[in-house]
């Protein structure tokens, strides 16, 4: 099979990463199956990787190499740094629940221990380490501008390299949720000010075929193959009635989930009619059911269980699409 460029992109969502996170343990068991080869990892079939707020922990942890230059951490690895470290990513104190009030006059929670989740599994590492080029969209808020971290741009320039934990505390630096993010680059020699690019990229999969026709700009949608993964989606049933007299605080809570179900929906739109085999194209994403409510920051365990079983309903439902996706990107490694 002709080579394609493969890009995998992965939405944010907070917590909901379990999801996507599920249905690249079960891609990757197929791939193995599918190649022969039990070594096989999920960097081996993608050559771009773009993951905004929690989607770029994802690609972090797919990323991160080991000593011998291989993925660090294992799929099932990223899904229990979620499920064991829940709580402590999103631990409020008292005072900060108090002063917070949801998030409506200060944010939730203090970051001290999404940051030492970071310390913990990605230390020294630095963005130019990662092992393959990525796309980590954040929002400049000094500049009032987009800023996207490239390990290719890192690897060139260390003006554009930071630790992988400063980054991604950048990258999370959800509003409402956790403070902006104030980072250095490795050499100190510039400071800049973040907060997570959901704000205009929460599905990054428009941005990531656009860096695609960048560097390739003599290639086309059929030159390539992405996998655009979702986090859960949750419907909204508003009409006019209900909301006619909603103020501050009632559409703090609804158009949360609207603003990132028409950005994740709009990005949907234009790469379905861009890419011209449907193949070539794949956005794995799930509903959630009305019983439970999409939330960046449940860490109950009944949440998170609901939240892996949406990652396995999506792995049964869409069986054969990800079944003639992982033997096309066998093939076209071969």
């Amino acid at each position: 099979m002709k080579a394609k460029t493969r890009i995998l992109s992965i939405d944010g969502g907070g917590i909901k990463g379990i999801v996507p996170a599920i249905v690249l343990n079960h891609l990757e068991k197929r791939l193995k199956l599918l190649s022969n080869n039990p070594n096989a990892r999920i960097v081996d079939y993608f050559d771009l990787f773009s993951g905004t707020s929690t989607g770029a922990i994802i690609i972090a942890g797919l990323l991160a190499p080991d000593k011998h230059n291989r993925p660090k951490y294992s799929t099932e690895e990223i899904i229990n740094l979620y499920i064991k470290n829940g709580d402590v990513i999103f631990n409020s104190s008292v005072l900060q629940e108090i002063k917070s009030v949801s998030g409506i006059v200060n944010v939730k929670y203090e970051p001290k221990g999404i940051e030492s989740i970071f310390d913990e599994y990605f230390g020294k590492t630095q963005l130019k380490d990662l092992l393959k080029p990525t796309l980590i969209p954040v929002y400049e808020l000094s500049r009032g501008k987009n800023y996207f971290f490239r390990q290719q741009k890192a690897q060139i320039s260390e003006r554009h390299n930071y630790y992988l934990k400063d980054l991604l505390r950048s990258a999370t630096a959800a509003i409402t949720y956790f403070p902006p993010s104030q980072i250095s680059t490795v050499n100190n020699k510039a400071q800049r000010c973040f907060i997570d690019g959901g704000v205009f990229a929460n599905n990054p999969a428009l941005s990531a075929y656009a860096e695609f026709r960048y560097h390739n700009p003599e290639l086309h949608a059929k030159d390539s193959m992405m996998l655009s993964l979702g986090t859960g989606t949750q419907v909204t049933h508003l009409n006019c009635e209900m909301t006619a007299n909603w103020g501050a605080a009632e559409w703090h809570h609804q158009g949360s989930f609207m603003i990132s179900n028409a950005i994740s929906s709009v990005s949907h739109y234009q790469l379905n009619a861009v890419y011209d085999s449907r193949p070539n194209y794949l956005r794995l994403d799930a509903l959630f059911d009305d019983a439970h409510s999409s939330s960046m920051d449940n860490t109950k365990k009944d949440y998170l269980n609901y939240l892996v079983s949406l990652g396995e309903t999506i792995v049964n439902e869409r069986q054969t699409d990800i079944e003639v996706f992982a033997q096309k990107l066998v093939e076209i490694a071969e």
